[in-house]
């Protein structure tokens, strides 16, 4: 069974959400998970990747900016604006605000979502709908 995983922020801004993708991005690429990251629009990909690479001072999380199907490097991370470039990866990050109805891409699938109650009703949504599909639902409150 797909697993889908909400992790609702207890901030609002676009630096706490690349910090916590980050950190998310680190551990299952530690678990040696190929990721791909969903963003919405180039400038989002554009300045996570640069995150990625110098994330922390004793390491960084490899990564390519995905601007067509073309396969990229197999041991990093995939970033992308574009749904139609994601690869089949074992976890696939949403940060976009396109729903992942066919999430048939990864195995486990991540929304983030900042504290910002707009987004957070459109999560509720996404929510209830993943469930009425039967793919195994989580929530994190993340502080």
């Amino acid at each position: 069974m797909k697993e889908v995983d909400f992790y609702i922020l207890s901030k609002d801004d676009i630096g706490s959400t690349m910090m916590f993708v980050c950190k998310l991005s680190e551990k299952a690429y530690k678990m040696k998970k190929s990721i791909s990251i969903l963003t919405p629009n180039h400038d989002f990909s554009e300045k996570l990747s640069e995150l990625l690479w110098g994330f922390k001072k004793e390491s960084f999380l490899p990564n390519t900016i995905k601007i067509s199907k073309k396969k990229e490097c197999s041991n990093s991370i995939s970033v992308t604006h574009n749904e139609d470039f994601l690869d089949n990866s074992d976890v696939l990050i949403n940060l976009s605000d396109q729903d992942m109805d066919n999430c048939q891409s990864a195995n486990r699938l991540i929304e983030i979502i900042p504290n910002n109650e707009e987004l957070k009703k459109r999560a509720r949504k996404k929510y209830k709908e993943y469930k009425e599909s039967n793919y195994d639902v989580r929530s994190h409150n993340i502080k």
